[in-house]
């Protein structure tokens, strides 16, 4: 019997011993993941030397703020696709001038707007009015028709709704 206690005592002294440590371990290491975060957050926060001369490096381009819009009333255009089948088309546009065009200059250019406009849609195929890339294309297409017709301040055009059917 004497043989048996002492080997109870090295395993009960084995149990505890175990818990302490990674206890100790896991403490440690929470210390030590708060504190790097701790550090990072006020090195970048407070930081001036690689904040600014990261600021300085990394110029954003903002972009004018928009003059006048002139929105218009939507376009009901048929549009076809391949098997000449017509389909639907709505179309809405706003046109975005230049900080300096006067408003009161955009309401002439509203039928020569239109026209261009009702020109260009009526070339679009249902197949084009569907494609995902095709909307910057038209964009740029369209500006360059307004310009042609007159409307030389217009800077963007905006498709404020489009549903094809």
């Amino acid at each position: 019997m004497s043989d048996e206690k002492p080997t109870e005592e090295k395993a009960e002294e084995a149990a505890p011993a175990k818990k302490g440590g990674g206890g100790i371990a896991l403490v440690a290491a929470l210390i030590t993941v708060i504190g790097a975060g701790g550090a990072s957050f006020f090195g970048a926060k407070f930081g001036t030397k690689g904040g600014a001369a990261h600021a300085a490096t990394h110029v954003v381009e903002e972009e004018p703020p928009p003059g006048p819009t002139l929105a218009l009333e939507p376009f009901l255009v048929n549009t076809f696709d391949a098997q000449k089948r017509p389909h639907a088309m709505k179309v809405t546009l706003a046109l975005e001038f230049s900080e300096k065009t006067k408003e009161e200059h955009l309401k002439p250019l509203v039928p020569r707007v239109r026209d261009a406009a009702l020109t260009y849609l009526r070339t679009v195929t249902f197949e084009q009015a569907g494609e995902v890339g095709h909307d910057e294309k038209s964009r740029e297409e369209l500006l360059e028709k307004f310009k042609k017709a007159g409307a030389s301040g217009v800077q963007k055009v905006l498709v404020t709704d489009l549903v094809v059917q």
